[in-house]
């Protein structure tokens, strides 16, 4: 093959290996050698130690954990008092279901809608498809 092709090969891998190095003396350092971050490091070069810098700081800053807990007081609930189950009853039954309104369709020569929600619809439509209207029996 060309030198054309080995050389950036080459280049990559040398860097590879040496943030590789890197990686594995900073983490020997630390106690606790990964060797997938090792590996990475080596196979993906620069973008590898993006990654364990990445991982490392949101380790750091616990940012993983979606709330700290220790920021904020524990929510305080107040309920209402409870009412008599008779007086609920009782309301239920004076007052009527209200009847839904229907919307005012604007009808435009050319787009069948529906009569119940005005939405567009098709000629060949059994019902309407955002609201469920029967539109021909």
């Amino acid at each position: 093959m060309d030198l054309d092709i080995w050389i950036p090969i080459l280049i990559w891998l040398a860097i590879g290996a040496g943030i590789a190095l890197y990686l594995y003396r900073l983490m020997n350092k630390e106690g606790k050698v990964e060797v997938i971050w090792v590996a990475i490091g080596f196979l993906l070069s620069v973008l590898g130690l993006m990654a364990f810098i990445g991982v490392r700081t949101m380790k750091e800053k616990d940012r993983d954990k979606a709330v700290d807990p220790k920021s904020y007081q524990p929510p305080e609930y107040k309920l209402k008092e409870e009412e008599p189950k008779e007086k609920a009853k009782e309301e239920m039954k004076q007052e009527p279901a209200p009847e839904p309104k229907k919307k005012e369709v604007k009808q435009i020569a050319g787009i069948p809608r529906c009569p119940e929600c005005g939405s567009a619809i098709s000629s060949s439509d059994i019902r309407c498809r955002d609201c469920g209207a029967k539109l021909r029996e």
